[in-house]
């Protein structure tokens, strides 16, 4: 018997980019249910979410990604748990590739390692988030801060016991899964999505996602 598969999508005022990732998940015959997570939206995100997804959580309030992620996993009915960003367009699809590599092998998470994009920063919020795992679990990762993975729902529990920081999910959900016994690998998958430049907004989302890096490190060594 074939697992089921729950997609799980965090957006917060996508609805320039949201209804062709969610019209090509639409497509993908190996989903069991679609939930979207509107993070407090003050656009149409979640009117295009109702047409094109199973679920639709609608926040108040914009709490961040850690959170909104959360809310939907929550409500997951699925074997196996896809956390995917809501602009990835038609690449979206690719998530077939991580439930393939997770349901033929012993893997209990896969994280997708995405093609470079010309548009991208300088790497510094990659290569500290690298350190911080590696200090942690002494693994390495090249796309520690990948939105794109599926894991296995056995491995839930664990996720939401934690209080995640917002961009800093990603970070700390891969040092709780190591260190609780799971295995975890990287998988090349052609996923696409609107990369974070060098401009002025570009530095503010890194400046947003260093913040929550840190005070997610913070939490890590004072609670976890």
């Amino acid at each position: 018997m074939k697992p089921s598969i729950s997609v799980v999508i965090p957006a917060y005022n996508e609805e320039k980019t949201i209804k062709r990732t969610l019209v090509t998940l639409n497509r993908c015959s190996w989903i069991s249910e679609l939930i979207v997570i509107d993070d407090g939206s003050c656009d149409d995100t979640s009117v295009i979410a109702e047409k094109y997804s199973d679920r639709v959580i609608r926040l108040k309030q914009n709490r961040g990604k850690a959170f909104a992620l959360k809310e939907g996993w929550k409500t997951v009915e699925g074997d196996i748990i896809i956390s995917l960003d809501a602009d990835l367009g038609i690449t979206a699809r690719e998530g077939g590739k991580l439930v393939e590599k997770l349901i033929n092998s012993n893997l209990d998470c896969v994280i997708a390692r995405l093609p470079h994009q010309k548009k991208s920063g300088f790497g510094l919020m990659r290569h500290r988030a690298q350190k911080l795992i590696f200090a942690q679990t002494g693994k390495w990762f090249e796309a520690p801060l990948s939105g794109q993975r599926a894991f296995k729902k056995k491995w839930l529990s664990i996720l939401l016991e934690r209080e995640y920081v917002g961009f800093g999910v990603e970070m700390a959900m891969t040092v709780d899964l190591l260190k609780a016994g799971a295995n975890l690998e990287e998988v090349d998958v052609c996923f696409f999505h609107r990369a974070t430049g060098k401009d002025i907004d570009g530095f503010f989302h890194r400046g947003r996602q260093w913040l929550d890096m840190e005070k997610t490190l913070w939490k890590m060594r004072t609670t976890w």
